[in-house]
């Protein structure tokens, strides 16, 4: 497998919140004011991920639905997408068998929150069919500062499990959490089927707020490696994450910003990550990327 970059990929920029709470579980709006509350902050799509319950359409103008639950039961949550109905309840202690049955409909499943669920990255390396993990959950960081996984995330990465990586809101509306994690994603409509595609494909970056506005690989030569480079909105660091110790922070001078980084790519970086974080310590963080399909490109 080669690598291409998802900005040379056709279509348009897509923001969109994937974990969203309700009055059908858990949160404090309908369905239709949490969607038209997002509409109305500029989001172009928003999937209703009530505990346990199927949302797949709402009747609400210049918003489109992805369907989806979270389904959840000892030690696991999971946020499935494009799924087309819900398992069985009495397999909820099952996590491998609520992957099987989402997969079973063409549906994506990502691991919620673990660092807040004491879920640890041994235990989800045991599961076959994950999509990704959510890397920031913002409601569980404003209420119990566990909603970071990004040690999760690369203890995964490392070990060669090939996951994709969600911000999100998983918004109640009752805690201040809504509009700080979310994805944009570069679909070539914005059907529900298209964005969908479009996250599976890993055509999307995640942010709290900066711009990841490129990424690009220029070839190397026999005295020097290729190199990776990522173009941002203005931050004060960014960060290649690779296994181990093997990425590379860049930082700007003090009081001011940078915009663009570069990195040396080697085997034994395994894959690398981007994760921009601009003045006010929001962070936007770029799917990885796998250093087999770079020097293969």
């Amino acid at each position: 497998m080669t690598w291409q970059s998802i900005y040379s990929r056709p279509g348009r920029w897509l923001k969109g919140n994937l974990h969203t709470h309700t009055t059908q579980s858990d949160g404090q709006l309908t369905p239709e004011q949490a969607a038209i509350r997002y509409r109305d902050q500029g989001y172009d799509f928003v999937a209703i991920s009530d505990h346990w319950v199927h949302t797949s359409s709402l009747a609400v103008d210049g918003m489109t639905t992805v369907p989806a639950a979270e389904l959840d039961g000892q030690g696991y949550h999971m946020l499935a997408l494009g799924l087309q109905s819900l398992p069985a309840k009495e397999q909820a202690d099952d996590p491998q068998a609520m992957i099987d049955h989402v997969l079973s409909e063409q549906g994506m499943a990502f691991i919620a929150h673990p660092y807040w669920t004491g879920q640890t990255s041994h235990a989800i390396a045991q599961l076959h069919g994950l999509l990704g993990i959510e890397v920031f959950n913002s409601v569980c960081d404003v209420t119990k500062a566990t909603g970071y996984a990004r040690v999760h995330w690369d203890d995964l990465l490392a070990e060669g499990h090939r996951l994709l990586g969600l911000a999100v809101d998983d918004v109640h509306w009752r805690f201040g959490a809504q509009g700080r994690g979310f994805i944009m994603v570069r679909s070539e409509d914005s059907s529900d089927q298209a964005i969908l595609a479009a996250i599976r494909e890993g055509a999307f970056y995640s942010s709290m707020g900066p711009t990841i506005a490129d990424l690009w690989l220029t070839p190397g030569s026999e005295d020097t490696a290729p190199k990776l480079h990522v173009r941002a909105s203005p931050c004060r660091t960014i960060s290649f994450f690779a296994s181990g110790p093997r990425g590379q922070r860049s930082d700007a001078d003090q009081g001011g910003t940078i915009e663009t980084a570069s990195i040396g790519v080697t085997p034994d970086q395994v894959y690398l990550r981007v994760e921009c974080c601009d003045a006010l310590g929001r962070t936007a963080w770029s799917n990885p990327i796998y250093v087999q399909d770079l020097l293969q490109s």
